[in-house]
């Protein structure tokens, strides 16, 4: 009994938060930090070519976010998730976000 109580508090704990990982087409390269809606300051790593950074922030893509993202670093060819929600240049929800970049 005390092993399976044990397994529940280390394994079903929300502290334990999944990680999604979020991505971003881009030439850009360089670390960017930008505010999340209703979240803290992230961190982007970008390579040039993708742009991505990790969190516990649900599984779901906002334009609020990815605007913040796009304001810094110029327009994007896409917006994804390792989630499975996806943004791509037919994707009405991309173009709403690009249209913040300078």
């Amino acid at each position: 009994m005390k092993k399976i109580l044990l397994c529940t508090l280390l394994f079903c704990s929300p502290a334990m938060a999944a990680q999604t990982t979020w991505y971003a087409g881009s030439s850009y390269k360089g670390t960017v930090t930008v505010s999340i809606e209703n979240g803290p300051n992230v961190v982007w790593k970008c390579n040039g070519k993708v742009c991505s950074m990790s969190g516990p922030w649900g599984n779901a893509l906002s334009v609020d976010s990815c605007q913040s993202l796009v304001l810094r670093i110029g327009k994007i060819s896409y917006y994804k998730n390792s989630a499975g929600a996806s943004w791509d240049a037919r994707s009405p929800e991309l173009a709403q976000c690009n249209q913040v970049a300078r």
